[in-house]
């Protein structure tokens, strides 16, 4: 039998299969076989599985995927499948509490974009923003190919325009606890049902509601994959001078440097800094791309 994965939780998966769930498991084969990822088989996998006698599914094997969104840090040497078979992923973020954090979004663009995944970025509570912040979003990202949407789950701001986005799609949610992912579909989806947090005082960035990866799925055939509100974002497994490659607004201006490849950091004759200095290309989002490339540096130098 052919099923979807639409949820895990530790070593059990959820398998939907003719309207129906089925709890399951790997085959014994399948967790120890060699691959470059750490879990075999994530949230949106097709897989083929049998039942046996006690009515538990046997995942047999993964069937071909159109894409994966994987995360990976220094510690781990192989890669987490997040989720695969995505028509998007979805980075939300809110004005305030939890505050807005664009170099977050960056590394959250970086790895979509090295699974060759289209991002929204939605930026809840809009009904709190203060004058110019909307602006600012817009001018950080100028050059870049990302679609953005303000709204507000409170007041229903810009939400119809934001179920368009979503409706029909299998889309990967990702942000802080406390941005409003559960509130933005609760408002869309009133069935959907996820559940809501609130921010913790001491941290500033949520409280914790999903513990696990889980698919939800709406009447009209959107699918959206919660995930717990991840706080890091590690791109360790990016080479320092591929990393311009992933800024849609920095890869025409590195044809014109001096050096190539460029870093864009230290070289002289840099087309991307030129740009920066003539206001071009914000200065906020060149700063978070020297996070990341140092950040990047740093890793590679700890591994030797």
């Amino acid at each position: 039998m052919t099923g979807i994965i639409v949820k895990v939780f530790g070593r059990f998966y959820t398998v939907l299969f003719d309207g129906a769930e089925v709890n399951s498991v790997l085959r014994g084969k399948m967790k120890t076989g060699q691959s470059n990822y750490s879990n075999p088989a994530a949230v949106g996998d097709i897989v083929n599985f049998s039942i046996n006698k006690e009515g538990l599914g046997i995942i047999e094997s993964v069937l071909e995927r159109k894409n994966t969104f994987t995360r990976k840090d220094g510690v781990r040497s192989r890669e987490d499948i997040i989720a695969c078979n995505l028509d998007q992923v979805i980075a939300v973020q809110a004005f305030t509490n939890p505050r807005l954090n664009l170099r977050f979004v960056d590394r959250i663009i970086i790895r979509s974009k090295r699974g060759n995944i289209p991002v929204l970025l939605c930026v809840n509570k809009s009904d709190l923003m203060e004058k110019g912040e909307s602006a600012f979003v817009r001018s950080y990202y100028k050059g870049a190919d990302i679609n953005i949407k303000f709204v507000s789950a409170l007041t229903g701001k810009g939400m119809s325009e934001f179920k368009k986005e979503v409706s029909g799609k299998r889309s990967l949610l990702i942000g802080y606890s406390g941005v409003g992912k559960s509130s933005l579909f609760n408002r869309i989806y009133p069935g959907v049902d996820l559940k809501t947090n609130e921010v913790s005082e001491s941290s500033g960035k949520g409280k914790h509601t999903t513990t696990n990866v889980k698919m939800i799925r709406a009447d009209d055939g959107t699918e959206l994959i919660d995930t717990p509100g991840v706080r890091e974002f590690g791109l360790v497994d990016i080479e320092p001078d591929d990393l311009g490659n992933y800024f849609d607004d920095f890869r025409e201006a590195a044809l014109n440097c001096r050096f190539r490849p460029c870093t864009h950091d230290h070289e002289p004759g840099c087309e991307v800094k030129r740009l920066v200095e003539d206001g071009v290309i914000h200065e906020e989002r060149y700063i978070s791309y020297l996070n990341i490339l140092y950040s990047i540096q740093e890793n590679l130098k700890n591994q030797y």
